[in-house]
């Protein structure tokens, strides 16, 4: 092998070791590096060593030479700190649609990023509920395949899946294809959510990732830009009128709120949320929203009870009333018949 080949090689191997082998709090020495570098068929001695180190150095690598006795070397920075991969991987943990044994392959690409001391602390096993199960290969594929269509300005179709009692799964509209143009994706609740202009319905529509499938480009450009062009430009602005990425109409909607919620709306709608003032003493303040009234929005603000009212307007709260009403209907007390169990009647 030509002598400057070799040359490339064994200072890629010595940033191999240092990357793996040393940190911070284990520096490793001139010697150790010389010594793994004979064990890998490299021959050299402490000069070889010093001058592979400074070569890094001068290429933009960080590396720390500390001198003397208990001294060593080390990389002073990653590409990754590792504050930023425990947020990664801990990210990667906790969602339930990456399968397990993909979640795990994951996490160990992440954790090859540090040294061997640091992979241990961050190799944390965190249980799951709800994870989607390991033959879901499929949801990765998916991903990539809506992401290559918004890229290349195609419209796409796919089956979409349904739960079944009997826990198998089977496509919707008895597996005609949705034909839809992609927008954009995002996460809500632990789930991908797919926000698209359905043709057959010339509206936009959520759908959840995992729950398409057979997903295919189709050679025509996406349709319905207006009514997805401004929500592309801000897709933080929109989510956060939406629950649980329910359909339904945008409105603007002003809310009765007491004080002891103000830390609820805020973690709901974003700290930029102005609070109206009920005067002097009061124990609630008024607050203005633009949302999409869902029954999921619905359920949140019942759910307060008398603690958040809905004041404007008159359909939003005769939506929330009608909501609160049915679910009475089904759930309220049940109503005396009159005949009791024995242990009610007692013994005669």
């Amino acid at each position: 092998m030509p002598k400057k080949a070799n040359q490339k090689r064994r200072i890629l191997e010595v940033l191999r070791f240092l990357s793996r082998e040393s940190d911070e709090e284990h520096p490793v020495t001139v010697d150790r590096i010389r010594a793994h570098l004979e064990s890998a068929g490299f021959s050299c001695d402490r000069k070889t060593v010093m001058d592979d180190l400074a070569a890094l150095s001068d290429d933009g690598e960080d590396v720390i030479v500390n001198r003397g006795r208990g001294g060593g070397c080390f990389l002073g920075s990653r590409r990754f700190e590792t504050a930023e991969l425990k947020l990664l991987i801990d990210a990667v943990q906790s969602s339930r649609f990456i399968p397990l044994d993909k979640s795990r392959r994951l996490i160990s690409k992440l954790t090859g990023e540090t040294s061997l001391y640091e992979e241990r602390r961050l190799k944390r096993e965190v249980y799951v509920s709800g994870r989607v199960p390991k033959e879901n290969r499929e949801l990765l594929r998916t991903v990539d395949a809506l992401h290559a269509s918004i890229s290349n300005d195609r419209c796409v179709s796919f089956l979409y899946y349904e739960w079944m009692p009997d826990h198998t799964r089977r496509p919707r509209r008895d597996g005609k294809r949705y034909f839809v143009s992609p927008c954009l994706l995002s996460r809500d609740s632990d789930y991908y959510y797919l926000l698209a202009y359905d043709r057959d319905a010339a509206d936009l529509r959520h759908f959840r990732v995992d729950k398409i499938g057979s997903v295919r480009e189709e050679d025509a450009p996406r349709e319905g830009r207006d009514a997805w062009e401004k929500i592309a430009s801000d897709p933080g602005k929109y989510e956060s009128m939406l629950f649980g990425m329910y359909h339904g109409e945008e409105e603007t909607v002003l809310l009765s709120v007491q004080k002891d919620l103000a830390g609820v709306v805020i973690d709901r709608f974003g700290e930029n949320c102005p609070f109206l003032s009920d005067g002097e003493g009061a124990d609630t303040f008024r607050v203005s929203i633009r949302v999409v009234v869902s029954p999921v929005f619905l359920s949140w603000a019942v759910g307060f009870g008398d603690r958040i009212r809905i004041l404007s307007p008159e359909w939003v709260r005769d939506e929330a009333n009608r909501l609160a009403a049915d679910w009475l209907s089904v759930n309220g007390p049940a109503k005396e018949s009159g005949h009791g169990t024995d242990e009610e009647k007692g013994d005669d």
